[in-house]
């Protein structure tokens, strides 16, 4: 993974000023949205930069998010062949029931095996469950009779969610082979048997996952799925399709194959969304199908192609948003399904810029040329009012009064729905996806990057909702948080608004901050560029934030091996506030010297005090 690229950044916006050049892209973290809880380990960026002149002493930067592939049903993604997680979340506490199916405890009808039974009755014939294995169930799944094979299903399930070591024996003795086969059965117990079971099977099991797809599992559990009502039967399929979009080797049939269903026959329909122009039937939809839905297609927007398929889908982003939205308006804000629709936005807006240069570009060159053309008073929408040019940077774009499509992910009305859910929601996974879609939206390096972050703290005032997020007990919301502050932080005119504030957050932050999580590092190397861009542009200002506590633990940083990158950004931020008098004379009676300034930022510090 990938870190902090040493670029200047802002050229186009206004010349450089000290600490203003650069920002932070998080690290890609692995996505919480599959069931079965499997996770991939994190991996780098897709971005790198290199910088040159002053900015070759500058640590590379991480700017921009996305959850990944794999996710409990707590818990953002960026990735490249093969996805790390982050936009797309972590793991949470909850267990939902999705994470396994339960087998049925009987069936009047049916007889299908119960685990309170000690025997089952099918059609008169008397069997001992007792003595059932795994064997005979596989050999009942052969039967002609449907109620034979409901209840070897039945087994199966039953079993594979008691033991794990279940899962290698039904592999060994090829019953996925017969579950997918009995997939195409008329008869609907048999159908939510064989499905049930072939969803606990793949429960964290690669090897049975890949298997179910090479037995044309994939293709025969969607054709189930688009011809079924059967409310039970899409549970355990959708259940089935999430647990396996968390494997990469799937995802691109996944998303050739179950994409267009999910998104027609549950995404659409129980959103809430319609177009004049789609003709799809509203039926009634189960939450929980919708919720197993979005989760498969949180998994799948974590992939390259995915965000592409999904990005152009008709219909997708204008549901998950509109649901999202509607949740929010109903006080709803944590929705179990809100979550997966917010890390699939999170996710679908990663590089947005260079993946969408139809849309993005052209905001970009809307926003230089009314930058250019000093008679306009630039405006976001007609509905907003006028905006004067010296409140703003670079005068904001007009915008689609109806978005719709890839248009969803940097409208106002999201960033809005974005700030709305850090206001109301409770739920970490939630947060850290808010925070990750904004800092998507606010990591590229040109005009709409000053726009989107004009947007988010001047016209929408969202810095205080955002600032909360740094005294959350999780570090994953801290650091997509710290992480936003700091690609906000790059551009000059935010920096008075945002010194007051979120200053005092962001050194509470470094005064105090342990470093006893896994993402430490990163925290602090966004604090410290936040804290650099922040002070430097109002030194007098930031000479009050500057506490023992922070300054050692600043100095603690420098000589910490084990965090490379917070160490150079903590020499960076040394460096830069010994340059100025004014600030320098306050290290000074902290008992800063030029030679404890030398040992901590080496040649950075060496070349910089040339000039004294």
């Amino acid at each position: 993974m990938e870190g902090w690229a040493s670029r200047a950044h802002g050229k186009a916006l206004c010349s450089p000023r000290a600490g203003s050049d650069y920002c932070f892209v998080q690290n890609i973290k692995s996505s919480r949205s599959e069931p079965d809880l499997y996770c991939e380990p994190p991996r780098g960026t897709l971005r790198k930069a290199h910088g040159g002149g002053r900015a070759e002493h500058k640590a590379t930067l991480n700017r921009q998010s996305i959850y990944s592939s794999c996710s409990t049903q707590q818990g953002t993604s960026r990735t490249s062949k093969k996805m790390p997680a982050r936009a797309l979340s972590c793991p949470s506490s909850n267990k939902p029931d999705v994470v396994y199916a339960q087998p049925m405890m009987s069936c009047k009808q049916d007889g299908v095996y119960g685990q309170a039974q000690s025997s089952s009755k099918i059609c008169g014939d008397e069997v001992d469950a007792g003595t059932m294995t795994i064997q005979k169930a596989i050999q009942l799944l052969c039967s002609s009779d449907d109620k034979y094979q409901a209840m070897g299903a039945y087994y199966l399930q039953h079993t594979c969610f008691q033991d794990e070591s279940a899962k290698q024996e039904v592999y060994r003795l090829g019953g996925i082979a017969k579950l997918v086969e009995l997939l195409r059965s008329q008869n609907q117990n048999v159908q939510r048997a064989a499905a049930g079971a072939l969803r606990n099977l793949v429960f964290k099991n690669p090897t049975n996952k890949i298997e179910t797809r090479r037995q044309n599992g994939i293709r025969e559990c969607v054709s189930l799925l688009r011809r079924t009502g059967n409310t039970e039967i899409q549970k355990q399929l959708t259940g089935l399709l999430w647990n396996l979009s968390s494997t990469d080797e799937l995802k691109e049939e996944l998303i050739q194959e179950a994409l267009p269903v999910l998104t027609d026959c549950v995404i659409i329909p129980f959103s809430g969304w319609s177009d004049s122009s789609c003709n799809r039937t509203r039926e009634i939809i189960d939450p929980e199908v919708f919720f197993n839905a979005t989760g498969c297609l949180r998994n799948l927007s974590s992939a390259d192609m995915g965000r592409q398929t999904m990005r152009n889908y008709p219909g997708l982003i204008d549901s998950v948003m509109t649901y999202a939205q509607n949740c929010v308006a109903s006080n709803r804000p944590d929705d179990k399904s809100v979550e997966n629709c917010i890390c699939i936005l999170h996710n679908l807006s990663y590089r947005l810029d260079a993946e969408v240069p139809n849309k993005y570009t052209q905001l970009n060159h809307m926003a230089r040329s009314v930058y250019m053309d000093k008679t306009l008073t630039g405006c976001f929408n007609s509905r907003s009012g006028k905006m004067e040019n010296d409140e703003y940077g670079v005068p904001l774009p007009e915008e689609d009064f109806k978005p719709k499509g890839p248009s969803w992910l940097y409208h106002s009305d999201a960033i809005r729905t974005y700030l709305s859910l850090m206001d109301q929601s409770k739920k970490d996974a939630t947060l850290e996806a808010c925070a990750g879609a904004l800092q998507n939206l606010t990591a590229s390096r040109g005009l709409m990057s000053s726009a989107m972050s004009q947007l988010i703290g001047l016209k929408e005032k969202g810095l205080p909702r955002i600032a909360r997020l740094l005294q959350s007990n999780s570090s994953e919301v801290v650091r997509s948080g710290a992480s936003l502050l700091s690609n906000m932080s790059r551009h000059p005119v935010l920096h008075k608004t945002m010194a007051h504030q979120v200053l005092p957050d962001v050194s509470r932050l470094l005064s105090f901050q342990s470093g006893n999580t896994s993402s430490y590092g990163e925290i602090m190397t966004s604090a410290c560029y936040t804290l650099r861009n922040l002070i430097m542009s109002n030194p007098h200002l930031g000479k009050s934030y500057l506490s023992s506590n922070l300054l050692n633990n600043v100095v603690s940083l420098c000589r910490n091996g084990s965090c490379p990158k917070a160490a150079e950004a903590a020499r960076l931020l040394l460096t830069d506030l010994w340059s100025n008098r004014e600030l320098q004379s306050l290290l000074k009676q902290q008992g800063f010297d030029k030679n404890m300034m030398g040992s901590l930022a080496g040649t950075t510090f060496r070349t910089l005090s040339s000039r004294f």
